[in-house]
């Protein structure tokens, strides 16, 4: 006699075993957190990587601008520079690892984010300052699990040679071990606030649009593609502008630049090396192709901001293409995951097809 057993949730000692409740959301009969969770965080790591492949030449530009100290600040003139001197191929350099790393980062931020703000809706209320908490402590978990690919993608754009993804990861891991594959990581910490702004300000707004539906008598309201593009550009222009010399600083220590200036016009030798993140700011804030004494405050504000008009051009296009994909692309996937659901698996969590019939995943 064949003994048939009794369906069970998930666990780490079976984990080919799939849970009932989740069979049960994704057949349609009430959808769960944690399956809302998955297919936001699919929807958005889709839509991060179509924005990212399509913006690419921008984000290699806006790198390039970012790591120099002087010289040329044109977007078009940095493309066009890279197309004299390395081809179409320059513009797409790094690409691979770049768009691992966008999907990468958008899956695991939305998923986080999702199952943390469905938790949270039962303990309090949201209101904007819950909200940034929920978007910045989803932004350092994010950090944590994916900051190794973001330093080498931000290698690879940088490097003026060919070598693979591979070889860099070899020659950072022999030269500056594991913590060269965090390199930045507090800056990052800091930089979590950026994702919560921009998620913020979004919600924010949609829900006053929505509001607004719901009053003028829409029955099921929601944003229209155009709307979600032009709002999520909005989001990360502000999130941009607040926090964007942190950014380009945290760029050019993961490129495994230093920083330096020459701490009077007298100078001669090797320039001061600043060390703190105070020091390096004010680093940062100088051209090296003018003597420190030229250059005015409001120079040197300027100079911290290099390079914010090709940052907010691919930022803002890639998170208002990210966000006006993502609910299209979310719907689609909701229909995915339940059609694969009913073709594949019965209301218990047991097989439907081939020799596992009527069995469960795992014994």
């Amino acid at each position: 006699q064949v003994h048939r057993q009794r369906s069970v949730p998930y666990c780490a000692e079976h984990p080919l075993r799939v849970s009932p409740h989740i069979c049960s959301a994704m057949s349609g009969r009430g959808d769960s957190a944690g399956f809302i969770a998955l297919v936001q965080a699919t929807a958005g790591a889709t839509g991060g990587v179509f924005a990212a492949f399509v913006l690419m030449p921008l984000e290699v530009a806006k790198t390039r601008i970012q790591l120099s100290h002087g010289g040329d600040l044109s977007t078009f003139g940095t493309l066009a520079g890279i197309l004299a001197d390395e081809g179409c191929a320059g513009l797409f350099k790094g690409c691979p690892a770049k768009c691992f790393e966008t999907g990468s980062k958008n899956f695991v931020y939305f998923y986080i984010y999702d199952v943390i703000n469905a938790v949270a809706k039962r303990q309090v209320k949201l209101t904007t300052g819950v909200k940034l908490l929920l978007g910045y402590l989803a932004g350092v978990g994010n950090t944590i699990a994916t900051m190794p690919l973001e330093v080498m993608a931000t290698k690879v754009q940088a490097e003026k040679g060919n070598d693979g993804v591979f070889v860099l990861v070899k020659r950072v891991l022999d030269k500056e071990g594991v913590g060269g594959l965090f390199k930045g990581f507090w800056y990052n910490i800091m930089l979590c606030v950026n994702p919560a702004i921009q998620n913020t300000c979004f919600d924010k707004v949609k829900d006053w649009i929505m509001k607004a539906q719901v009053k003028n008598g829409v029955k099921s309201p929601a944003l229209s593609a155009f709307q979600a593009f032009l709002l999520g550009a909005f989001a990360k222009a502000i999130a941009t502008i607040i926090t964007y010399p942190l950014v380009r600083l945290k760029t050019i220590l993961q490129a495994g630049q230093e920083l330096a200036r020459k701490v009077s016009e007298s100078s001669v030798g090797p320039p001061f090396q600043r060390t703190s993140s105070k020091e390096m700011l004010l680093a940062l804030a100088e051209r090296e192709d003018k003597l420190p004494a030229a250059q005015g405050p409001l120079q040197k504000v300027a100079e911290l901001y290099r390079g914010i008009g090709s940052a907010l051009m691919k930022s803002v296009l890639q998170a208002a293409f990210l966000y006006m994909t993502r609910d299209q692309v979310a719907g689609f996937v909701r229909t995915f995951f339940k059609l694969s659901a009913k073709a594949f698996f019965r209301k218990d969590g047991t097989v439907k097809l081939g020799v596992f019939s009527g069995r469960p995943l795992a014994s």
